[in-house]
Parts: C-alpha cells; structure tokens; sequence
C-alpha cells in the first residue's frame, strides 16, 4: 500500500474514533490549520465566480449536475445511471461526463461512445468504465475540464442532455439542475473541512442546490433529524429519499445469479472503497457469513500480488467465494494470478428513489430543450 493511501487511511479512521481516542484528536488537530487554508482557498474561489471575475461557461444543451459535499461513498454513480435511465425512457440522448479520478490521463477522452468500450482501466477512470459498461446508448467521456469535455461530446457523439458525475463544484460550467446527495450515515463530513472532515464546502452551500437527495435512506437512521439539518441551510429545496439495493451477483465469467443466493455461503469480502463497513453490513444482511473483509484504499489499484494473497486467504479460510463490488471486480478480474481455486463475484447495486420521485420528473420536464446535437 502507498504511502499516500496509508496516510489516508489512518486520517479516515482518526476522523471515525475522533471523540474516543486522544491521539485521533491530536491528529486531528494538526490538520485544522490545512482545513482552514483549504476553507479560505474554497471561499475565495467561489467569490471570484460570483463575481463575474471568473468566467462562467454555458454549453448549448441542458446540463444537469449530481454532486455532493462530502468526498466518496453517497451514490453519485449509481445515481447517475438510474438518472440516465430515466431520461433515456424519455426519449432523450445523454451523454456523461466525468472528471475520471484516478484515470490514466487527465485529458478529455471518450470512455464509451454508446456502443463499444474504447478505453479501460488503468487508463480509464472506475466509474467511467462502469458506467460505460452498464449503460448502452449512453456515450462516456472524461476529462478535467468538463467544458472541454463537453465540447467532445458535441462534436463528435449525439447528446441532447450532459450529466455531470461529481459536478456540484465545477463552477466554472453552467448546470440547468444541480442536484446533491446527502449520505444518511454521515450528512456533513464530520462537520469539518478536507483534510481534517471530509467535508468539500461548508454546509452554506446546499442553497445552490435544487433538489437534495438523501441516500441509504433504509438504514434505520434518523431521517427526520437529518431534514431538520439539512433545512438549516436550505429551507425551501425539495428533499427526496433514496435507498441502494442489491441487484444480482455477477460471476467470474459475467453470469448472474440472484442476490439471495448469498444467504448462508461462508465468504470472503474484499473492497476498495469510501464505505467498507456499509459493503460488509449489506452482505450481512443478505445472510451471508462473512468470515473476512480485506479492506484497501478507496480507488486502489490492485496489484498481481493483492490477488495472490486474496485468493490464499479465501482458501486457507476455506470460502466458498470471494465476493467485492463491481467497480473492484473490473480490476481484479483483469489481473492473472497463479492460484487459488476460490472463485470471484462481485455484488451489483442499484439505486431506486424512494421519494420525490414525481418531483425530479417535474424538473426534468422543465429543463430548456434546445434539441439533440
């Protein structure tokens, strides 16, 4: 493991144990002043396009933005597909953009053109291949400069609507809907700032938004305590629910089997992502005995190596499968390894808006149809 995903690691855990343990707190502390700056940096950037100083770019079909303010693990991309789904049902081209984290190249490419994979990873983003993979007629596109990247999409690929993954603070593009998703577990990131929360802006900034989604909202929690939250700073915005839901187990060789059928198989999970623990009690609560979770870094990049010792672990503990997410499963499968006989699934999930569904078609409806490019 890099030192960089270690360092995050320990960070994420500090922030987790922070009331309990001194030397989370310490460490803790020790980063607020980066917090700060960070706060400062965000601040000032946010003024600069208020104020007409930076520029803000308008692409000539409606875009819809799904963000959020915390980093990892609140759903954008399971959002975005269900999103893609639903205005495909309505007749509409859309085209995805995303910024392509941890991809090969920061430059606009094109992931998918809505009907063959053009590019995976490494070289591809996760989510954009995913994406890409799931969702036919949907072109993919990455880049770091959405504008840039949107421009491709019109140039070259059919697009009536652009959704942007993870576009809640690129200000520098206009967005017709900007939508936010709200993680039922942990709303406002530790109520702190990166690097000491996980918080991207502070809370203020849902005002900008026009429809707040909650997700994972079927864990039991306190919905009505985080509304009343979440109206602090946005009194008036619609608020819809969503939940993920288990889908299917997809096998080593693409076969799927219904997601009941881990109840009772004795296991071994293995994830690379914002939320292990929710990965973990989803299994669980499918009836799975999980006799191991081998947690990495969200995003990691496994190596020969991590498989090898994955697979000795499964059979050494004498698993009938080893099962992670899909997002891992395209990065493990595509590695070789020697042996181990135990063999990989990975748990597919999907997102279902279990409230306010009716008002996210209105606005949809609403959006300015300039027509297909």
């Amino acid at each position: 493991m890099k030192a960089r995903d270690a360092l995050t690691a320990w960070t994420l855990r500090c922030m987790a144990l922070g009331r309990t343990r001194w030397t989370a707190r310490a460490w803790l502390a020790l980063l607020r002043p980066a917090s700060s700056v960070y706060g400062g940096v965000v601040s000032l950037r946010k003024a600069l396009f208020a104020h007409g100083v930076a520029t803000v770019r308008r692409l000539p079909v409606p875009v819809v933005s799904v963000g959020n303010l915390v980093v990892g693990g609140s759903g954008k991309t399971p959002f975005v597909e269900m999103l893609a789904r639903r205005l495909q049902e309505r007749g509409e081209q859309v085209a995805i953009l995303l910024r392509g984290y941890r991809g090969g190249s920061a430059r606009p490419a094109i992931i998918c053109d809505g009907r063959n994979l053009l590019s995976a990873p490494p070289t591809a983003a996760d989510e954009a291949y995913l994406l890409g993979r799931r969702l036919r007629g949907v072109p993919v596109l990455t880049g770091s400069d959405r504008y840039q990247v949107g421009q491709l999409a019109l140039k070259y690929l059919a697009c009536g609507i652009i959704l942007l993954d993870d576009g809640f603070q690129h200000l520098g593009l206009h967005r017709d809907l900007d939508i936010v998703l709200i993680d039922s577990g942990n709303p406002f990131g530790y109520g702190r700032l990166l690097p000491s929360g996980l918080l991207r802006e502070r809370p203020e900034a849902l005002a900008r938004a026009d429809l707040l989604v909650i997700t994972h909202a079927d864990l039991g929690l306190d919905l009505d305590a985080t509304r009343r939250d979440i109206r602090r700073y946005a009194p008036t915005t619609p608020i819809a629910l969503a939940v993920h839901r288990p889908v299917s187990l997809i096998g080593p060789d693409g076969d799927e089997m219904p997601s009941h059928a881990l109840r009772g198989r004795r296991l071994v999970a293995c994830s690379g992502i914002a939320n292990p623990r929710r990965f973990e009690a989803t299994l669980g609560r499918l009836g799975a005995v999980v006799l191991a979770h081998h947690v990495f870094p969200d995003h990691y990049v496994y190596s020969r190596g991590d498989l090898d010792a994955l697979l000795a672990a499964a059979d050494k503990a004498r698993a009938s499968m080893i099962v992670t997410t899909e997002k891992d499963m395209i990065k493990l499968s595509r590695l070789q390894s020697e042996g181990g006989r135990t063999p990989l699934h990975a748990l597919s999930i999907a997102l279902e808006l279990v409230e306010g569904g009716p008002t996210l078609d209105r606005m949809l409806n609403d959006l300015a149809r300039p027509g297909s490019c």
